[in-house]
């Protein structure tokens, strides 16, 4: 079995020292910042039915477009396992687009916060009270959450949600638990999921569409998008190698080999968000690694295959948020204004006010029509 490992705290660039090395924020600071989030959250992803998909919808288009909630790069998500450091609880990590998009929407809050500090972490926290969405289409979750029993009911009982921030003022770990209340969670019913088939990330539903459609470019991109093509075809190519690789053997929500920083790579949207870090991961020879956390030598023509393949997917998919971008600069942008001309601004007309000699050659009729 081989396995991907990235320096996910080392992006991050969580700070796990006893003693912060920047002045700590006041209470009063900590709560104004907490207050915008809890309203921001809020105002995109208000309360409604459990099974709202308009509703779920119209919180991922808002997410999307937030681009200034204070999100690192990259972010760890997970249980909270309160009993451990953060450095040894088992966390997923994200892209902080791919969260926002995928994972974030899947939560309603109700504006409800308080604050605190981890004397351990020398972290503040804010807590936001959120209630999970457990009746969706089983193609808007991210992958099956119910192939663990377990973990379909944290999700199910989570009211709180816990927000870390480093010394930037950035959102670098994120926790559920059930250690709020659910006093304001309203009309709740547990559900019985959808069977599980082992290792089943992806499927093709009854109607033929691939699931889960909330994973796949077409959930980021629009159809005009012309690089979308490209970007399908680099991202099968990179696909194939990774199966060559045995990559996503390890790489899947199920962890097989117990990593406490998991990375996801089994869909389209999860490996975009880490394509940057699976290159340098390639680049740097960190892996694959065996069953014991020891760096697995593989056929140099594979790893250059996966390098090449990954660098054209990263390059696709650089060139199809380009357009998307562009798309959206265009739109922002003012129409021009028609220019109205008088009609007897003629060309003769003009040619005459530049020449004098015309101006006076010029017929009583002309020179009527132009006082006129």
């Amino acid at each position: 079995m081989r396995r991907l490992v990235i320096n996910t705290l080392a992006v991050i660039s969580l700070c796990w020292s006893a003693t912060p090395s920047y002045a700590a924020r006041s209470q009063s600071e900590l709560e104004l910042i907490a207050a915008k989030l809890a309203a921001d959250l809020s105002g995109a992803c208000p309360q409604s039915s459990y099974g709202d998909t308009k509703a779920f919808q119209a919180c991922a288009a808002s997410l999307t477009q937030a681009a200034d909630l204070p999100f690192a790069p990259e972010v760890l998500w997970g249980g909270d396992q309160p009993s451990l450091r953060i450095k040894k609880r088992k966390l997923t990590t994200f892209n902080s687009r791919v969260f926002r998009t995928m994972y974030l929407p899947l939560m309603s809050f109700t504006g409800r916060f308080s604050v605190d500090r981890d004397e351990k972490e020398k972290l503040d926290v804010i807590k936001l009270e959120a209630y999970f969405r457990n009746e969706l289409p089983a193609g808007e979750y991210p992958y099956p959450f119910w192939h663990s029993a377990d973990k379909w009911n944290a999700y199910e009982t989570m009211n709180l949600v816990r927000l870390y921030l480093d010394d930037k003022g950035r959102i670098v770990v994120i926790t559920r638990s059930a250690d709020g209340t659910d006093k304001n969670r309203g009309e709740y019913a547990r559900i019985r999921p959808p069977a599980f088939v082992k290792d089943q990330w992806t499927w093709v539903d009854e109607a033929g569409k691939q699931q889960p459609e909330v994973t796949l470019f077409s959930a980021r991109f629009q159809a005009a998008n012309p690089v979308m093509p490209a970007l399908d075809k680099s991202y099968r190519a990179f696909a194939t190698e990774m199966r060559q690789a045995s990559c996503v053997e390890c790489h899947n929500p199920s962890n097989p080999q117990g990593m406490e920083k998991l990375t996801l790579l089994q869909t389209p949207a999860h490996a975009a968000g880490e394509i940057d870090d699976v290159i340098k991961a390639v680049k740097e020879g960190s892996m694959p690694q065996d069953d014991i956390g020891l760096r697995k030598d593989i056929d140099p023509k594979l790893r250059a295959s996966i390098l090449r393949s990954a660098e054209a997917f990263r390059d696709q998919l650089a060139a199809a948020d380009a357009w998307e971008s562009n798309r959206v600069l265009m739109a922002a942008s003012p129409a021009p204004v028609p220019v109205v001309r008088d009609p007897a601004d003629t060309a003769d007309a003009r040619q005459r006010l530049r020449d004098p000699k015309a101006t006076a050659a010029a017929t009583p009729r002309d020179v009527k029509q132009r006082t006129q």
